[in-house]
């Protein structure tokens, strides 16, 4: 169980908060900016090292700390050390931002290293997408969970990605070059590479959906 601290006793943290996971580091320029403007970056253990050699340091390092090269004790920021192996270091970032009410957060470094980890990822985005305002960003897309009605700011023919984090019976969308009208939508790759047909999309989708849209350039 992750320990709630009472963070403006501890150190202000400012948004926009940015969890940096030790997936493959950012690159694309969309990512970046959000290391850049970020007000809290929270690292996942090892990722602090990354972080440090691309020239940024973190203000809170959160895992196991079997990865991380960072001395606790000349360490200025906020250092939550949590042994437990049964979840990974994003779940342990990402419930503690939970009790901890730091919320919208962008994660970034989430894919591109190990398969395993990228689809534990995603489970995790479902998973906390009812307690968090959260999103993904990866140097090919902006990915979201959601269920129920939702507008898009979006680009003409900008790639659009649907996946079901579950099997669905009733999904509509609208702005997209290849609709769907109230039906179902199995488990599957069938929601792969639509495309966005003017400056906003809606879906309304009865269960969970993971949302992939791509970036401007």
């Amino acid at each position: 169980m992750l320990m709630n601290i009472d963070l403006p006793d501890k150190q202000p943290f400012n948004k926009p908060y940015i969890i940096l996971a030790n997936g493959q580091y950012p690159s694309h320029p969309a990512a970046l900016n959000k290391l850049y403007t970020a007000g809290t970056i929270i690292c996942t253990d090892g990722s602090a090292n990354k972080l440090l050699e691309n020239g940024l340091a973190p203000n809170i390092i959160i895992g196991d700390m079997d990865s991380s090269t960072i001395d606790q004790d000349s360490f200025k920021g906020l250092y939550v050390e949590i042994p437990d192996q049964d979840n990974t270091d994003l779940d342990k970032a990402l419930e503690w931002c939970t009790l901890n009410s730091l919320s919208p957060v962008t994660v970034l470094g989430t894919s591109q290293l190990r398969e395993d980890h990228t689809l534990g990822n995603l489970i995790l985005l479902a998973n906390y997408s009812d307690e968090l305002d959260i999103n993904f960003v990866t140097d090919y897309f902006t990915i979201t969970c959601h269920h129920g009605k939702r507008s898009f700011t979006s680009f003409k023919q900008q790639l659009v990605s649907i996946l079901p984090v579950e099997d669905i019976q009733s999904i509509t969308t609208e702005g997209l070059e290849f609709p769907l009208t109230d039906e179902p939508f199995s488990l599957s790759s069938r929601g792969i590479s639509n495309r966005a047909i003017g400056h906003q999309f809606i879906i309304t989708s009865a269960r969970k959906i993971w949302v992939f849209r791509s970036h401007s350039d």
